[in-house]
């Protein structure tokens, strides 16, 4: 698919097998969302996709140059509530990036799927900036097309990506249609989502699995 990359890193499969499994409990599921997030980070560390600049310290023997990340010149998006814990750690990952918030959330309208948002706050400070945006399930792709279009003005689409455990065919695609630059990354997919628009398959819903709510 375009615009779709799976990581398929053993440790990170391994985290994201442990966010699908149904009995791991809540406090267990936050604490790997967030090493997810940390990890996603240092894994797109090397693809050469973020801001990065040379940096020199001096040794005991000399000096050394090497290329780091620029984080100051990145800006995650949280996506409440599932991205929350997920932010976090991308946030561990990249510790001078700005962490912008976003809600939204679908629901049901005449048979077709709909997301809301009414609240967010820090996205002016995208402006400039690598984005990131942590999800943990793109499913419908409802959600993040309704957070792409809130931060719409402050960002550029062909530095803006999103990170996600799983993804369907539907979400990407959706994508895909109204911001053909947006890069996805997974670690699962692409898969199909049942008649409720949950991931076949998938970790269902990511946000109720945080923080133990229904």
């Amino acid at each position: 698919m375009k615009k779709f990359t799976i990581l398929n890193n053993p440790l990170l499969q391994d985290i994201g097998l442990k966010l699908h499994e149904i009995e791991v409990e809540s406090y267990e599921y936050r604490e790997y969302t967030q090493r997810l997030g940390l990890y996603m980070g240092i894994e797109i560390s090397g693809m050469e996709i973020l801001p990065s600049r040379k940096r020199s310290v001096k040794t005991p023997l000399g000096s050394l140059t090497t290329e780091v990340i620029d984080d100051s010149k990145i800006g995650i998006v949280n996506i409440l509530r599932a991205g929350t814990t997920m932010a976090l750690g991308m946030g561990e990952a990249f510790p001078k990036a700005s962490i912008a918030f976003v809600s939204a959330w679908r629901k049901g309208v005449k048979g077709n799927m709909k997301a809301d948002s009414d609240y967010n706050r820090g996205i002016q400070d995208l402006k400039g900036k690598f984005v990131i945006l942590t999800d943990p399930a793109l499913a419908s792709g409802v959600s993040l097309l309704a957070s792409l279009d809130v931060i719409s003005k402050y960002i550029d689409p062909k530095n803006t990506i999103i990170c996600c455990l799983h993804a369907a065919r539907e979400g990407i695609e959706r994508i895909n249609k109204e911001y053909p630059d947006v890069h996805v990354y997974s670690l699962f997919g692409p898969s199909d989502v049942n008649e409720k628009c949950y991931i076949v398959n998938g970790p269902g819903d990511c946000g109720d699995r945080c923080f133990n709510t229904h």
